[in-house]
């Protein structure tokens, strides 16, 4: 039972070893692309459900942005029931660039957000549009840096998105997660680099008008729960031709508000991991990367609690985490340095790594067995899947019984 206990350990870590050494060569494949000089129209579009406490510091950061050409901020207020719509408002009166949209019912065919994303869409101008989130806070100079990355194959732009700036966590909760989503961006960033267009963040991805139309905009994909920023990177990816870049200089920098507490923290990544029980539309290699990721987490952290009751695991399970730490480790400490985020440097690297496993083997499970509550339109999206599964049978078996 040990013997093979230890056989799928090093079946799911050794290949989470090698993702992890492709992401530290792909830190060093980066090619100095050449800056666009083109300055098209742009829309930005923000949903906002409920977001009181946290817009007008988001608008007020909009505002401030300085860009050459024509710009937009179409603000889409999705059915606020506190005082989200006269925030809006008021932003209006003081900035002609800001376009209040309102959405009146829930849509039958897309899931919430992405339904508020894409009535901004259609009711926006620009040549590209720029999705981003209403708990964020942006450089002067973030949609103009951006936009730079737009040469004529690029039909999307990931950007660099962080919860804390250098220096800046008031606890270590803050911290971990600060790191947290360095690892995903720094993943996320060196993937790209091998031409594996998986993963973006909606508060901060561009893309072009054509592009979405040429995909069918959002498509069946818009009818999952969560992971419409991934799906559409994915999507946008396979266009013939074009390519998806990421962008990682420091006004290309979203900053999100960070999590101060462990739960929340919890219960944030728990409806993320949640997202990838529906799998119907996702590219296999990653899905396969998130699985890995999951279960070696799990085997891991299942291995380290077992040791002290069987002495014959120790070598094996603290062998292997050892070789992990130190390839996160190194990987970690050259993208601190590439970007600038020497801050991170030692301890809060080791940190990071030394508790991840435990940390994502918790919310894999909790995730299983409580999933994140994600709702597409009025209807469960569980029960819509359900009911789309059994109509593509029933479809099936009439073809073959008329065959």
């Amino acid at each position: 039972m040990l013997t093979a206990f230890v056989v799928i350990l090093y079946l799911l870590v050794l290949p989470y070893i090698g993702l992890m050494l492709m992401v530290l060569v792909g830190m060093y494949r980066a090619k100095n692309r050449p800056i666009s000089s083109k300055t098209p129209s742009v829309s930005v579009v923000l949903p906002a459900h409920n977001e009181e406490d946290k817009l007008a510091a988001t608008l007020e950061s909009l505002s401030k942005q300085q860009y050459s050409a024509d710009l937009e901020f179409v603000i889409v207020n999705d059915r606020s029931i506190d005082k989200t719509q006269e925030i809006i408002e008021s932003y209006l009166a003081k900035d002609s660039r800001f376009k209040l949209v309102n959405v009146t019912e829930p849509s039958r065919r897309y899931a919430p957000k992405v339904n508020a994303v894409n009535i901004g869409i259609e009711n926006s101008n620009g040549e590209i549009i720029v999705a981003t989130d209403a708990d964020c806070q942006y450089p002067k100079a973030w949609v103009a840096e951006m936009i730079s990355h737009f040469e004529d194959d690029v039909s999307m732009v990931v950007g660099y998105v962080e919860s804390t700036r250098k220096n800046s966590h008031k606890n270590w909760i803050e911290l971990f997660e600060s790191v947290d989503w360095f690892t995903l961006m720094l993943t996320s960033r060196s993937l790209t680099h091998f031409g594996w267009k998986f993963a973006s963040s909606a508060n901060n991805q561009a893309y072009r008008r054509s592009a979405f139309k040429e995909i069918g905009g959002f498509g069946a994909g818009g009818r999952a729960p969560s992971g419409d920023e991934d799906l559409l990177t994915q999507r946008m990816g396979r266009l013939p031709g074009m390519k998806v870049v990421f962008a990682s200089t420091n006004d290309s920098r979203v900053l999100t508000q960070p999590t101060s507490h462990l739960m929340p923290l919890l219960h944030q990544r728990r409806r993320w991991v949640s997202r990838y029980q529906h799998m119907m539309h996702y590219h296999p290699a990653f899905l396969l990367s998130i699985m890995v990721l999951g279960f070696q987490s799990i085997f891991l952290s299942l291995g380290v609690l077992l040791s002290p009751f069987f002495k014959e695991l120790v070598p094996w399970v603290f062998g292997i985490w050892a070789v992990k730490l130190a390839v996160e480790y190194f990987g970690m400490y050259i993208g601190t340095y590439q970007l600038d985020r020497r801050d991170f440097w030692f301890l809060p690297i080791f940190f990071w790594a030394l508790l991840h496993p435990f940390f994502i083997a918790t919310i894999v499970i909790w995730s299983l067995l409580k999933p994140g509550a994600w709702y597409a339109g009025a209807r469960s999206y569980r029960r819509r899947l359900f009911k789309r599964r059994m109509q593509e049978l029933k479809r099936k078996i009439v073809s073959i019984v008329h065959y």
